[in-house]
């Protein structure tokens, strides 16, 4: 197995957000009145906004005003990260470090729409380390389905089967694997199912792994 690249997954894998959205949303619900859980929420792991749409309105009813619900979690967000910044995940500076000084190629394959993860990587000061970026808004299928990872890759001018893929959800490590790449999940709060454990090539518990697992 000759690894040449990285693409990560940016939220709940590089930084610390998975939390901070739960918390948005529930401040969301409680604010509009609408039964927002947290089981609800890990539904929604990994998938794009539309997924994210369907499954809400499946739970709460046709009539859950996605956008209007959405600006009350904006808020929340906005005024955490205004306050303390971005908060990231252990061992991301020193493996995007390791990376680059090795001559990985490092992408970024995120269902987050591309006006809001440019302004979280620039404000986590990693902007600099991805080779390409391809967000949410630029594939047609969001995860599970394999077009982001596909599209990174190729960006990346490498196989699919030269490429890890770092993730925390269930639904990204379904779009590595269909893609074709050689998935490490490094889980953020569900871990992988039985259905995920034969997708996966490694378990870890934090990124710094990974720089053990490439040395």
């Amino acid at each position: 197995m000759m690894i040449r690249a990285a693409i990560f997954d940016m939220d709940g894998l590089m930084f610390d957000t998975e939390r901070l959205y739960g918390d948005a949303w529930l401040y969301a619900g409680r604010a509009t009145g609408f039964p927002i859980t947290r089981e609800l929420l890990d539904r929604t792991r990994g998938a794009d906004r539309e997924s994210c749409i369907s499954v809400f309105r499946e739970a709460l009813g046709e009539a859950f005003d996605f956008y209007g619900v959405r600006r009350y979690r904006q808020e929340y967000v906005d005024g955490f990260l205004e306050k303390n910044g971005m908060p990231l995940k252990p061992g991301l500076m020193e493996l995007l470090s390791y990376l680059k000084n090795s001559g990985y190629g490092i992408g970024l394959a995120t269902s987050t729409d591309g006006a809001t993860a440019r302004e979280y990587l620039k404000m986590a000061g990693v902007r600099g380390y991805f080779d390409c970026m391809i967000f949410g808004d630029m594939v047609e299928r969001g995860k599970p389905a394999p077009d982001i990872y596909l599209k990174a890759a190729a960006a990346l001018g490498r196989c699919p089967d030269e490429c890890i893929v770092l993730e925390d959800s269930i639904l990204g490590v379904r779009a590595g694997a269909a893609a074709g790449c050689h998935v490490i999940m490094i889980p953020d709060g569900v871990e992988p199912g039985e259905r995920e454990q034969k997708l996966i090539t490694r378990r870890m518990d934090s990124l710094m792994d990974v720089i053990t697992y490439l040395g």
